[in-house]
């Protein structure tokens, strides 16, 4: 890839995430310094992103990683994805921000970097997303995560359920969903929701997937470890859907109308990965997800209620880094990584953001359309020199 390629492909990035983060706005939680973390984390993937990424394109490549992606219970989904143009992109526009907004100032190394990262993104995501595009809202809010041959499977899984069944369903996956945001330090990585696949003129189908629940083995942070132990690390829930419209965003999120529609669920099927395998499990199972979810809530809370701000700073930019074993574990070499934060980050941004929650570089998400126009996109363009 070279300078004007790539200058095309960040102006699209910018627009793309200037949209989402305007939507969403800042992040804030009573348990986590959200936003102060986050920006730590960005500023780490800027120093550690390249080098975890040529490893994995030694063992893989990019259009092998996207193709093979495309299943139930994928680590690789429009969300982890998004992680490296959003993390790492987000660090690099700081850094520049902070040198006074002069991409010219980059060094020669770090620019060879920026391309190589771009150029791998953009060959996983077209080769993950049909018509090769690279977003979900490049599709217009249909996500489309899996193939015909898994939508049919899937169909044939399904239960006839009725209502009462169906509160018990939603309220043991809200459970769920708590234990997975609270265990990411209040962040959605282990969440996927995707669809929708239609099946006739009024009806569709919806998926939930939940990830990286604790069930006894390899804890998935070093936090991550309760006495309470879900089933099995990972589920799926797949809705049968009538009369509800459904679009998802570039984060795996589901936006329905109308909001509510438990009563418009007329089938469902629990699945879980194990290997290479899909595998359909009975309602029953969902009283044991459910008392490791409550229970788990209760033993994190307490643990991290008890930790300062420089512990949870560090957790959570922690957390998002470690967002990239999706990529090392698909080669197998998550265990060869050190996954701490960076020296340069721990020096300089933990001690910055233990002071505040916002960095400036942010801001240039917020400007005017006009002022985009003026001055470029939000991510700053590389310098052609």
């Amino acid at each position: 890839m070279n300078v004007k390629e790539s200058n095309e492909l960040i102006s699209h990035v910018s627009e793309t995430l200037d949209a989402q983060i305007n939507k969403r706005g800042l992040l804030e939680s009573q348990l986590f310094p959200v936003t102060a973390y986050i920006c730590v984390s960005f500023y780490n993937a800027y120093d550690i992103l390249y080098d975890i990424l040529k490893q994995v394109a030694e063992k893989a490549t990019p259009e092998k990683m996207g193709e093979e992606s495309r299943k139930i219970l994928s680590e690789l989904n429009c969300l982890t994805i998004n992680y490296i143009p959003l993390y790492y992109m987000e660090g690099r526009m700081g850094e520049i921000h902070r040198m006074g907004g002069d991409p010219s100032k980059v060094s020669k190394k770090k620019r060879e970097e920026t391309l190589f990262i771009l150029d791998f993104w953009k060959r996983l995501a077209s080769a993950y997303y049909p018509g090769n595009e690279l977003f979900v809202s490049d599709l217009g809010g249909n996500y489309p995560a899996i193939d015909t041959d898994d939508i049919n499977w899937t169909l044939n899984q399904v239960q006839e359920i009725k209502q009462d069944e169906v509160k018990n369903i939603k309220r043991v996956m809200a459970n769920l969903e708590v234990i997975a945001f609270l265990d990411e330090c209040e962040a959605r990585a282990k969440l996927c929701d995707h669809g929708p696949y239609r099946i006739n003129d009024e009806e569709t189908l919806v998926f939930r997937e939940i990830m990286h629940l604790y069930d006894g083995g390899k804890p998935h942070f070093p936090w991550s470890e309760t006495k309470a132990k879900a089933p099995h690390s990972n589920i799926a829930f797949a809705f049968r859907l009538k009369n509800v419209k459904a679009k998802f965003d570039d984060f795996a999120s589901m936006d329905t109308e109308p909001k509510t529609f438990t009563d418009r669920i007329t089938g469902v099927v629990l699945l879980k990965r194990e290997g290479d395998k899909i595998i359909p499990m009975d309602l029953d199972i969902l009283d044991e997800y459910n008392e490791y979810a409550k229970n788990a809530q209760k033993e994190l809370y307490i643990k991290f209620s008890q930790w300062d701000r420089k512990q949870k700073l560090i957790a959570g930019a922690y957390a998002y880094s470690y967002g990239y074993a999706r990529y090392t574990n698909f080669v197998g070499i998550t265990d060869q990584i050190d996954w701490d934060l960076s020296e340069r980050t721990m020096n300089k941004y933990i001690p910055e953001f233990m002071e505040t929650d916002f960095d400036p570089g942010i801001t240039r998400h917020f400007r005017t359309e006009r002022k985009k126009r003026k001055e470029g996109p939000s991510l700053y363009l590389m310098a052609e020199d």
